[in-house]
């Protein structure tokens, strides 16, 4: 499959290795100082759980033209990225195929402004990390996974064949079905935690060794899934629902663990603290879905304001 991965950062970077190594014909879209780092040194990931460290040469372009073909267009972009490159998008009619990888509350209504429906599918691709230098520095390497969407929900051809092809380069690809659904449960959960991350990063300190703010984090989750049923969301996946039920101090124990551990620190961590400007977006955006639902929202206002104000 020739597939173009538009954007170069952690989860754009992954997807290429692992799809050029499943035998993929794959190039990535990069700019700047990534654009040379790529051309230089190529793809490099470290995954420190493991201790392994991947590398491979890859083809790389700073644009897409408008009679350029690719069987997919992955864009692997912050979120409040997206917007600049949707009239880029738009020009080019040749690409069957565009996935919008990534954090999304807003839905595909700006999308659809731009590209046509039946060349839109949604998704998230994950575990994540950062970028150190020319490489990016990920754990679990053997567990990338893609959450894929059809705006319909449906399993179709085309999502099969796509399942196929990741699956052949390693990566498994999980259709929750109502993706919509999936990925506003997501921005119910990472927005508090990467908030009360912010948070503790400034008082110098880190969220694995702040109790309160554990606490304060999971109980606007629980906000948030308050909220999204009020309106009518279904929680995706289903143990999210579980967990609101659970009282908070066990949750803690088992999220403070989880940010203490190396993996935790990659994932999570490492993360939040190279996405300000996406986190606090999304934590925007989530307050504005569900302001309709008119529920306590109090501790998200809190945390929002400790994190990014």
């Amino acid at each position: 499959m020739k597939i173009l991965i538009y954007g170069a950062g952690v989860i754009g970077s992954i997807f290429a290795y692992k799809l050029k190594s499943g035998g993929n014909d794959v190039t990535v879209l990069a700019r700047g100082k990534r654009l040379e780092q790529l051309r230089k040194y190529g793809i490099i990931i470290e995954d420190r759980i493991i201790k392994k460290q991947f590398q491979t040469d890859i083809k790389v372009i700073d644009k897409l033209g408008p009679e350029d073909y690719y069987d997919v267009v992955l864009i692997v972009m912050q979120y409040q990225q997206v917007s600049e490159i949707l009239p880029v998008l738009q020009k080019n009619k040749k690409v069957p195929i565009f996935i919008f990888v990534g954090n999304n509350v807003n839905g595909t209504e700006e999308y659809l402004k731009f590209i046509d429906r039946q060349r839109i599918l949604l998704g998230f691709g994950g575990p994540g990390g950062y970028r150190e230098d020319n490489r990016v520095i990920t754990a679990y390497m053997d567990y990338f996974v893609l959450y894929l969407g059809e705006l319909d929900g449906s399993i179709s051809g085309r999502i099969k064949s796509i399942r196929n092809v990741f699956h052949n380069s390693g990566i498994r690809v999980i259709t929750p079905g109502n993706i919509y659904a999936w990925l506003k449960t997501h921005a119910a959960f990472i927005s508090p935690l990467a908030m009360a991350a912010y948070a503790a990063k400034n008082k110098g300190s880190r969220l694995g060794d702040e109790d309160e703010l554990l606490i304060l984090s999971i109980k606007a989750f629980k906000e948030n899934l308050e909220a999204l049923d009020k309106i009518g969301i279904p929680i995706l996946p289903k143990k999210f629902k579980i967990m609101k039920m659970m009282p908070a101090f066990f949750l803690k124990k088992k999220l403070k663990n989880l940010m203490n551990s190396e993996a935790g620190e990659i994932l999570l961590s490492g993360h939040g603290g190279h996405a300000k400007d996406e986190m606090a977006r999304i934590s925007k955006d989530f307050g504005k879905l569900v302001q309709d639902a008119h529920t306590d929202m109090s501790i998200n206002k809190y945390l929002f304001k400790k994190g990014f104000e």
